[in-house]
């Protein structure tokens, strides 16, 4: 998508050492700027270039993601020597490591009359779930159920980690490597030994 109110706007000489690491997803734009231009510009999203100067510049886009990323949309994109690649600056993107030394050019694409402070990015969240009770945002998975669990906004939040401090003291379930951990049921002595002692 190339936006007819895009202005060419602070270029910056790029350059990577070989040895170094991919960087993490970001985006070329906070929220709040990104806010600013569509106040100026309804329906505008400001935009980055990054022109190659040498074989092997590559480039790792979230095909569209632009709220959070999703690894299985991770694809490389090379851009030959002398050609450019243009993008919404709201697009998740990182730059890659590289073998060999690499040189290329940035530039923010932007809009006419719009203050902004240019090297602040927003950085990126994986597929993600907001807790209900805190608002907090983490990535999808057991951490977050966890947390939301033991949350201190949670209101049965202090009855869980008292019984999670009580847990595996009484019961005909033992635990045949610690000593004095006993279940009152199967299941719970299952997933005791499935977190304490998984097999290899």
């Amino acid at each position: 998508m190339i936006h007819p109110g895009w202005v060419p706007n602070t270029f910056s000489f790029m350059r990577s050492d070989p040895g170094g690491i991919d960087q993490e997803p970001r985006q070329d734009y906070t929220a709040s700027v990104i806010e600013r231009f569509q106040a100026e510009h309804p329906g505008g999203v400001p935009g980055s270039m990054i022109f190659a100067l040498q074989a092997g510049t590559r480039l790792r886009v979230f095909e569209g993601c632009f709220d959070a990323r999703d690894e299985n949309k991770a694809t490389i994109v090379t851009v030959p020597t002398g050609f450019c690649v243009l993008f919404r600056g709201d697009l998740i993107h990182s730059d890659v490591a590289y073998e060999e030394t690499n040189y290329r050019i940035h530039c923010y694409l932007t809009y006419e009359g719009v203050q902004w402070v240019p090297d602040i990015v927003q950085s990126t969240l994986g597929p993600h779930s907001t807790c209900k009770y805190c608002g907090i945002k983490m990535d999808r998975g057991p951490k977050f159920h966890k947390h939301q669990f033991y949350c201190e906004q949670n209101p049965k939040g202090p009855d869980n980690r008292l019984k999670r401090k009580f847990e595996g003291m009484s019961g005909v379930y033992k635990c045949v490597v610690c000593a004095n951990v006993c279940y009152r049921s199967a299941s719970s002595l299952r997933v005791h030994n499935m977190r304490k002692h998984p097999k290899e």
